[in-house]
Parts: structure tokens; C-alpha cells; sequence
């Protein structure tokens, strides 16, 4: 037998799980940190984007040329026939994305591209926000579940080196103790 160490004996297997715990800590810090490293450059990315986007595109008021019928989940755009001046001066038509019901006649805000047609409008702050968060959240639950399967994967392996180490220091006792 070993002599008692402060706090008690300790065999090799406290020393790999000791090891397996404190990896699987950093492990989930790690994934913690990645997660917000890669949601900030996703939103700094997509704002440049954004930016590019709003420098390349711009908004004319348009008149909606016939009707636009409800749509059952509010705020759905539909595509509908518009007619709006650009910033050139020449009146243009074309098809565009609006915000529907819409009457025949209302005016809408639309985006064309500097080739005078319409295009999507440029992402919002809200939309950038969304998308960054969404990934870093992905990337934060996704990791963190990898790091909690290894991890138990890795104490399985702990459980059975301790399981060995037991049966072995078993056999060198269980003949004291079954004399009796």
C-alpha cells in the first residue's frame, strides 16, 4: 500500500480524471471565447456589407401600379408592378418587392441599383444583429455539446481505469479479508 497523501490516497485514475476535467473546463471556455470572437467578426463583417450595400443602392419613392392583396402573415412582401423617377431623372417601371396590402396608386419606398432596377434594400443594423448572434450561438451550442460528448466520453474512460485500479488493489485485500 501507498502511504497517505495530504487529502488521502490518490491513485493514477484521480490524476487522468483531474486532467480530463480541467481539459474539458478550458475546452468550454475555449468554445465560449470562439463563439463570441466568431459572432463580432461576423457582425463587423456583415456591417461592411451593409455599408457597401447602402453606398450602392438608392431608395425613390415608387407608385404601386395595381392593387396588392392581403397576404396572410402581415408584413409579407409581395412582388408588384411600380413605377418611380430615379435619381437621374427618367421615369422607369419594373417589378418590386412591397410590403403588402397595398392599393393601386399608394406610393412605397423601393431600391434600385445604380443599373436603375430594383433590388433588395440594404441589410439592417436588427438584420446584422440577428445573423452575427444566430452564428455565435450556433457555433456556442454546437461546441459546447462536442465538448460535453467528449467529455463524458473521456469520464467513461476515467470510470474504467478506475474500475481496473480497484479490482486490481481487490485482489491484494480481498485474501486478508476472506480468511477470517
Amino acid at each position: 500500500m501507498r502511504p497517505a497523501e495530504p487529502g488521502g490516497p490518490r491513485r493514477r485514475s484521480d490524476g487522468i480524471g483531474d486532467v480530463v476535467a480541467w481539459t474539458a473546463g478550458v475546452a468550454a471556455l475555449l468554445v465560449l471565447l470562439g463563439s463570441f470572437v466568431l459572432g463580432f467578426g461576423v457582425q463587423g463583417a456583415l456591417a461592411e456589407q451593409a455599408a457597401a450595400q447602402e453606398r450602392a443602392r438608392t431608395a425613390v419613392s415608387a407608385v404601386v401600379e395595381q392593387d396588392v392583396p392581403v397576404i396572410p402573415e402581415a408584413g409579407s412582401k409581395a412582388l408588384a408592378p411600380v413605377r418611380w423617377t430615379g435619381p437621374d431623372g427618367v421615369e422607369r417601371t419594373g417589378t418590386a418587392a412591397v410590403v403588402a396590402p397595398q392599393a393601386a396608386g399608394d406610393r412605397v419606398r423601393v431600391w434600385v441599383g445604380a443599373d436603375h432596377r430594383p433590388v433588395a434594400a440594404p441589410l439592417t443594423g436588427f438584420e446584422v444583429g440577428v445573423v452575427a448572434g444566430t452564428a455565435a450561438a450556433t457555433v456556442f451550442v454546437v461546441g459546447e455539446l462536442l465538448v460535453l460528448f467528449l467529455g463524458r466520453l473521456a469520464f467513461a474512460g476515467v470510470a474504467r481505469v478506475r474500475a481496473a485500479e480497484w479490482e486490481r488493489e481487490w485482489e491484494d485485500v480481498e485474501p486478508r479479508w476472506t480468511k477470517g
